[in-house]
């Protein structure tokens, strides 16, 4: 039914074109805007051919679509605007109006969101609500809202090319909407079938890639419960240090075995010759046993100390950042 009332349309804006052709055919086979939205006489117009040509190309949902191309016809740009189905699920709607090339980028944004949150630190602190917070921003929120205001622009360009195809060595609108119609405006079984394997792919990538930078983070938070441990170390040796420019000799552990965090340490130990604090993790997390944290103390150019992190036998991706990652 649409084909066809499409159809009546086309042949009637036919008909009109061909019986006033002539010195005011260009004025009569437009649409003049009325006087009370115009700013001036020299207003851009729209041909109706064209408005009914882009609602043939549209197909389902032309109102919405068909409404704002021919605003974007007439203002001569197509401005960002939000599409709530490009949000939800950009690739299937892409797909689904055959935008093949911004479906798959559309996919894609989600995987490199993926690898900014998991390869540069942003500082989230210990709260794992926080990181997962920060992840659903970086894969889901800022990709979707990226496709949901470039949607209506990306489609409208499709469309206007799609138009001028279908113009292409004809002037008769029938003909251009007869080439529209064969061509088809949308493909719901080949968006589900290309969306859901697209998506799926992609979650294959996303997923285990943000299991693997949750679980580092995690290793990540203990080892700077750790450092914070034997903070009270430290400040020995910069108190002793400042006064009479010395190493404890007779260093206070209690302060270290009192934090939570030293059932992560097998043993801490302020050596009293160089006044480095050697801290040696226990089986509590099988992934850091055996393995130590050195803090070692270095004087700067106005004698005032400075501690070097030396991470030793602890992969890269769980040093936090306190300690040189």
């Amino acid at each position: 039914m649409f084909a066809t009332s499409a159809l009546r349309i086309a042949n009637a804006i036919a008909g009109v074109e061909l019986q006033e052709r002539g010195a005011l055919s260009r004025t009569l086979d437009s649409i003049v805007f009325p006087w009370s939205v115009r700013e001036q006489q020299d207003e851009p117009r729209v041909r109706p051919a064209l408005a009914v040509l882009f609602r043939i190309a549209v197909g389902p949902n032309a109102d919405y679509y068909a409404h704002r191309f021919v605003k974007y016809e007439r203002t001569g740009r197509s401005a960002p605007s939000w599409h709530w189905p490009a949000f939800a699920l950009p690739t299937l709607w892409a797909f689904y109006r055959k935008l093949w090339g911004y479906g798959i980028a559309c996919a894609l944004l989600p995987v490199a969101g993926t690898l900014a949150f998991t390869v540069f630190d942003f500082g989230i602190g210990d709260s794992s609500l926080a990181w997962w917070a920060c992840a659903a921003l970086s894969v889901w929120l800022i990709p979707g809202i990226a496709s949901a205001t470039c949607a209506n622009t990306f489609y409208y360009h499709r469309v206007k090319r799609l138009v001028r195809q279908a113009e292409k060595n004809t002037r008769s609108a029938e003909t251009a909407a007869s080439r529209l119609l064969k061509r088809g405006s949308t493909d719901i079984v080949l968006a589900l079938l290309l969306g859901v394997g697209t998506l799926l792919f992609v979650g294959s990538i996303i997923g285990p890639r943000l299991q693997l930078a949750h679980h580092a983070h995690g290793m990540r938070v203990k080892l700077e419960q750790v450092m914070a441990a034997v903070k009270p170390l430290q400040r020995q040796v910069e108190a002793d240090w400042a006064s009479t420019r010395s190493i404890p000799q007779r260093p206070d552990y209690r302060a270290v075995r009192m934090h939570q965090a030293y059932a992560l340490v097998e043993g801490v130990d302020l050596n009293p010759r160089n006044g480095r604090v050697r801290v040696d993790l226990g089986d509590a997390v099988p992934e850091l046993e055996g393995r130590s944290i050195l803090l070692a103390p270095a004087v700067d150019a106005w004698q005032k100390l400075r501690w070097l992190c030396v991470p030793i036998d602890i992969p890269t991706a769980y040093v936090p950042a306190a300690c040189g990652r």
